[in-house]
């Protein structure tokens, strides 16, 4: 004992002499103290040594010694070397760790503190080894950065964090580190932490999760500036509670066993909505505000999801690439669940460039329980999802599906091409089917549908006239008895603004389809369509906006409704012809007589006139017939008229309706040949008792204050072709 005090004693002298630093060596743990902190030490009983307040038993210190290593505060520095790993503490943080290290494995136990010269403790790994792992427990925030490392654990998790506070995982920049768990193991993640877990750097870090998750957190995950990549997970890339929040980095997620990042309510405590600054918030919200985020779903991962969240999904900036090829997971053959990019309670877009594909079968682009809003950026949606029967229901693949759609801005380009699929799906509601069989040439199946109950809306654009520039191409086809269509809603579409461009390619493709009413108050909007360009159970308005319409399978426009004012044409203007011939009609809604107008709009349309003249007829179904009087409207506000005659209307032929003295009311031009055998007629101007012409000219107006596939409004145009005479305004 006395030898060992005579060391001490020259060990100190040595130290204050030189202002070198002490190294105490205990458990395989190097402690750390400079002259310049150590101050007094107390050699006490001859069985402890009290340094800075760390106290040692001397029998377990294997080693002490001087040298002229420079000491950082605060800093536990962890060095993996294969087969073993050294552990170097600072000594004005001694008294605080307790490190144990067995071969490669380490276990940090940190007692709860405060502040510690302004900081916090910080942990560095860096080295390698091939059987080692990092497990810190303790109740006080620090840091745990990542130096160049490669660890890989093959009997549970790389790093352990049991700290329920706030954790930084912090990659230093320009190192690379990478981190491998075991299979078949009982950990929850290859880095696991239970308590809020910052990833942030600017180096790179490399996860495999061969077990379970990736990265799991027991409350929120954040990722800030550091290129992650998520290599392969058994389960989810990213698993947390609460919420999870990238602000900034590169983020790259890979052949997962289920979602990509998933963000879950935890469950101990109240939920919460989004709080100002996230404090104490458990929403089960995801929000990507910047950077860049690449995640793959592969095909074996059942009902995978590349971003899913309980809560709200956010996007908010930032550039995503999200591939969603996972199967339908039918484990509750009463709930099945399928692949998607974004799955949420509610999405919001509101900036960013998102870049979609979607191959799995029955696959989501991006699906709501309650609401998708968008309010900006660039949505692409390439879906190629094959259609899948599950108890005898057929499923399709969907671009957009949610309750409520609120498109109130952004661009928005949805390719579709699974049999059976919709670009747009909303609202719900009870079904029934009445009657059946038959069916009539570019049809539907016969019988008649009836939804009630119906929840949910579909809104496009704002009440400025403002919204989106949504591109819809649907090229598949129907698959047993469900069409593909560009957007169906069981609910009421009111279009407030921005621009339309809808094409289907197939029979029953219909461009927009409602079950309960169609109302257009603002926009311009083309649809191109196999079916019916719009195509409504209920009512369809033109209040406002600019549409045309055509299709070359079946009617371009078709109410249901059975009633006065099934279509109405207000102050908007609309362009409506089928080149299919009869019967199918530009304005169909089985009685001509049914159409109101109410405004000073502009209604034109071209096509065959069921029965021959006026509606008459009949097919079975909804949209049958109505009678040959039908040519009558009530009412109107301004005159009209229904042209009865033959017209073959030619392509790269422009025109124009114009009044006795020859001024332009409107000019119109087809995309394909169409042969008119009934043609409604009402513009702005027309008087009852006036007549009225129709003139063709092979020049393209070039003064139109509005053009719009093949609609030209304000023009000062002329035709000299004349092609109707004297046609009186009723």
């Amino acid at each position: 004992m006395k030898r060992i005090y005579n060391i001490l004693a020259a060990l100190i002298l040595t130290i204050a002499v030189q202002a070198q630093t002490l190294n105490v060596v205990t458990n395989g743990t190097t402690y750390q103290f400079p002259a310049s902190q150590a101050g007094e030490m107390n050699y006490s009983d001859g069985t402890t040594l009290s340094i800075m307040g760390k106290i040692f038993t001397v029998s377990d210190i294997t080693k002490m010694y001087i040298d002229g290593t420079e000491v950082n505060s605060n800093k536990v520095n962890i060095v993996y070397d294969d087969t073993s790993a050294n552990v170097f503490v600072a000594g004005n943080i001694a008294s605080y760790v307790n490190a144990s290290v067995s071969g490669s494995h380490v276990t940090i136990s940190q007692t709860n503190t405060e502040d510690i010269d302004g900081d916090e403790i910080t942990y560095v790994l860096s080295g390698a080894s091939t059987n080692g792992s990092m497990t810190l427990d303790g109740s006080y925030k620090c840091t745990v950065s990542l130096a160049g490392i490669t660890l890989t654990n093959p009997n549970g998790a790389a790093i352990t964090i049991n700290n329920k506070k706030r954790i930084q995982l912090s990659v230093k920049k320009d190192t690379e580190n990478t981190l491998t768990d075991c299979s078949n193991g009982s950990q929850k993640a290859c880095i696991y932490s239970k308590g809020q877990l910052q990833l942030q750097g600017n180096g790179t870090l490399n996860v495999t999760g061969n077990t379970a998750h990736a990265i799991k957190s027991g409350d929120y995950i954040s990722v800030k500036n550091l290129t992650l990549n998520i290599l392969s997970a058994v389960k989810d890339g990213i698993s947390c509670n609460k919420y999870f929040q990238m602000k900034s980095g590169n983020v790259t997620i890979k052949a997962v066993g289920d979602d990509g990042i998933q963000a879950d309510l935890e469950s101990d405590n109240d939920t919460t909505a989004e709080t100002d600054g996230h404090e104490d918030e458990n929403s089960g919200n995801l929000y990507v505000e910047d950077g860049t985020l690449s995640i793959t779903i592969p095909t074996t991962a059942a009902g995978g999801k590349c971003l899913k969240a309980e809560g709200l999904a956010r996007i908010a900036g930032g550039m995503l690439t999200l591939t969603a090829n996972g199967k339908v997971d039918t484990s509750d053959s009463t709930d099945p669940s399928y692949t998607a990019a974004i799955k949420g309670t509610n999405v919001t877009i509101n900036e960013g460039t998102i870049t979609i594909q979607v191959a799995g079968a029955a696959g989501r682009g991006i699906s709501a329980d309650n609401t998708i809003t968008t309010n900006g950026g660039t949505i692409t949606i390439t879906n190629s999802g094959a259609p899948t029967t599950i108890s005898s229901d057929v499923k399709g693949a969907k671009g957009l599906k949610a309750l409520n759609m609120a498109l109130n801005a952004g661009i928005i380009n949805i390719t579709m091409s699974g049999n059976a699929s919709k670009a747009i799906r909303c609202g719900d509601g009870t079904q029934s089917t009445s009657g059946g069989g038959g069916g009539w040439p570019g049809g539907g199946m016969g019988g008649s549908t009836k939804w009630t109950n119906v929840k949910g809306t579909y809104t496009q654009g704002l009440s400025d006239g403002t919204g989106p520039t949504l591109t819809i191409r649907q090229n598949g086809s129907t698959y047993s008895s469900s069409s593909a269509k560009g957007i169906k809603a069981i609910c009421a579409v009111t279009i407030y603004g921005g621009e339309t461009d809808v094409y289907t390619k197939s029979s029953g493709g219909e461009g927009l389809e409602s079950k309960t009413s169609v109302d257009i108050q603002g926009g311009k909007h083309y649809f191109q369509c196999y079916d019916d360009c719009i195509n409504s159970a209920g009512k369809i308005f033109f209040n406002g906006g600019v549409t045309v319409c055509y299709s070359n399978g079946n009617d371009a426009v078709d109410s249901n409704a059975g009633t006065t004012g099934a279509i109405t044409i207000g102050n908007g203007v609309a362009f409506a012809y089928t080149t299919k011939g009869s019967p199918e009609e530009g304005f169909d809604c089985d009685n001509n007589s049914y159409i109101q107008i109410t405004g000073t709009g502009i209604g034109i349309s071209a096509g065959g006139s069921q029965g021959g003249g006026g509606g008459g007829g009949g097919r079975p179904g909804p949209g049958g017939g109505g009678t040959s009087s039908g040519n009558t409207i009530s009412n109107a506000k301004q005159g009209y008229a229904f042209v009865t005659s033959s017209i073959s209307y030619k392509t790269g032929t422009y025109y124009t309706l114009a009044d006795a003295s020859g001024n332009n009311l409107v000019t119109y031009s087809f995309a394909a040949a169409c042969s008119s055998s009934l043609a409604l007629i009402t513009a702005k101007g027309m008087v009852k008792g006036s007549t009225y012409s129709v003139k063709s000219s092979t020049t393209e107006p070039t003064d139109a204050t509005t053009a719009w596939h093949g609609l030209y409004l304000g023009s000062s145009h002329k035709g000299t072709t004349s092609v109707v005479n004297n046609i009186t305004a009723q």
